[in-house]
């Protein structure tokens, strides 16, 4: 588990991070979203134990970092996948963090093979590609078998293949009853892995609930898809103040405004068959959006020329 108390991070006159307080629970993927300097990674930081907070106080599995004494087994970590020397292979760059542990080259091989790396263990860091590199920093981050994990965007750079690997991976982590925190821009992905949400936004938490609550709070008038025998007809009945009705691309409509069971009141009314009726919910992306939108520091303008927000 991963609990953040009333945290507040300053730099200089800066506040990064405004006194915030959640906690990530186990057995869940829970991710971490929100616009660029917002917060997340002093805060992700904070909680691996390398900014010290300057108010309030992060534990993991019940303790501050410093306080534990083998951290490599309590909390895995992926902040900058360029944290690795380049002039070592990955095989000894591994080596060298699991010696601080006293764990052998064992676990090592373990992780390389799991990552994807063993055929390339004795290659340099330094002539990895941004994926290799991603899943060098993620083999580093599973060394120590922690029950929690803090991933700053973990598939950055990745293609289709390891993007699917992680998806996999942090699906498994979660299910074994383990605590992953992740950030990431890539709203599908979050979207296919995350049960739970936390978005910050101008240091302060903006949302911390389910998957399927920030979703629902992504809009605030029902989508309902259509395809009639007769979509004309039904256009004209559904028509009413207060009520949208357009065409898609596929030949149906989408209604906003009224709910479904309305919308087949009126077919039926008409004696008009139905082939599909859906209510389409927010994408997560647009639900993101639409909670983001006062905290975004620089938002670009209709002509495409960015400014700093108001």
């Amino acid at each position: 588990m991963i609990e953040v108390t009333n945290l507040t991070k300053r730099f200089g006159e800066t506040t990064a991070v405004d006194d915030i307080s959640f906690t990530v629970q186990p057995g869940k993927v829970t991710g971490f979203l929100g616009p660029n300097g917002a917060g997340k990674t002093t805060t992700m930081r904070a909680i691996a134990g390398l900014n010290l907070p300057t108010a309030g106080t992060t534990a993991v599995n019940g303790k501050a970092m410093n306080r534990h004494a083998s951290p490599m087994h309590e909390l895995g970590v992926l902040l900058d996948a360029n944290d690795v020397h380049p002039g070592r292979t990955a095989q000894a760059h591994l080596e060298a963090l699991a010696a601080t542990h006293g764990m052998g080259r064992t676990r090592v091989l373990e992780v390389l093979d799991a990552t994807g790396l063993a055929d390339v263990a004795g290659r340099r860091a330094g002539t990895f590609s941004l994926g290799m590199r991603q899943r060098l920093g993620i083999a580093a981050a599973l060394l120590g078998d922690p029950a929690s994990f803090i991933l700053d965007e973990p598939i950055n750079g990745l293609d289709p293949d390891g993007v699917l690997w992680v998806r996999r991976l942090l699906r498994r982590l979660a299910d074994d009853g383990r605590t992953v925190f992740l950030s990431s821009h890539l709203m599908s992905e979050m979207a296919q892995v995350a049960d739970h949400l936390i978005v910050i936004g101008r240091g302060r938490i903006i949302r911390d609930s389910t998957m399927a609550e920030v979703l629902d709070a992504g809009t605030d008038q029902t989508r309902v898809l259509v395809k009639a025998t007769d979509p004309g007809r039904l256009a004209e009945a559904l028509a009413a103040p207060g009520v949208t009705v357009t065409r898609t691309d596929s030949g149906g409509l989408e209604v906003i405004g009224l709910e479904a069971v309305a919308v087949f009141t009126a077919a039926a009314a008409q004696g008009n068959p139905l082939h599909e009726l859906t209510t389409s919910t927010a994408s997560l992306e647009e639900a993101y959006m639409s909670l983001t939108r006062s905290a975004v520091e620089y938002q670009t303008s209709p002509d495409g020329q960015e400014g700093s927000t108001p």
